[in-house]
């Protein structure tokens, strides 16, 4: 109903709509000072304020002036021993948390190096074999198929390039 009260405000409605609405504003109290709040609103926008509101800044800037501004919180006096609660908060907490989370990373670690093999010394042999001129072809067939095939990083296969080894190198 507000963009209703709106477009009449503005002169968008058709005049059977304003009937209607000037009906609900002359029985609907809520509806009428919402229709106050719109008019005022248009003259504050268009400049032209009630008496009331001339000087409306200047009296809260005034206003504002006069609260006491408090920078920090309140120090604690000389003497004064703080409670037991705050130092458990304080101190043990935070300690309680780093342990938490050492043991739940080393869980982590005792998990995976459980299911793990035992490290194996790995020693390649490189064979002098020379290229044939089929296993040329293949390799060529499989560089240009990688692609298709999947496997661990199938969108970058197509950037990876394949050089045979002629006979006699």
């Amino acid at each position: 109903m507000k963009e209703k009260l709106s477009a009449m405000l503005d002169g968008a409605v058709d005049g059977m709509t304003a009937r209607a609405l000037f009906i609900r504003l002359k029985y609907d109290k809520t509806f009428r000072n919402e229709w106050d709040s719109y008019c005022l609103l248009g003259d504050i926008i268009r400049g032209y304020a009630p008496p009331e509101m001339e000087g409306f800044t200047e009296r809260v800037m005034a206003r504002l002036e006069n609260e006491p501004t408090i920078f920090a919180p309140q120090g604690r006096k000389e003497g004064k021993e703080m409670p037991r609660r705050f130092w458990r908060h304080r101190l043990l907490l935070p300690v309680a948390a780093s342990v938490m989370g050492v043991l739940a990373v080393g869980g982590v670690v005792a998990a995976l190096s459980r299911d793990a093999p035992a490290p194996v010394a790995v020693t390649a042999k490189i064979a002098k074999k020379p290229a044939t001129a089929s296993s040329i072809r293949a390799t060529n067939y499989l560089a240009a198929h990688s692609a298709l095939t999947g496997g661990p990083m199938p969108a970058a296969m197509q950037y990876v390039r394949t050089a045979p080894v002629p006979p006699g190198e």
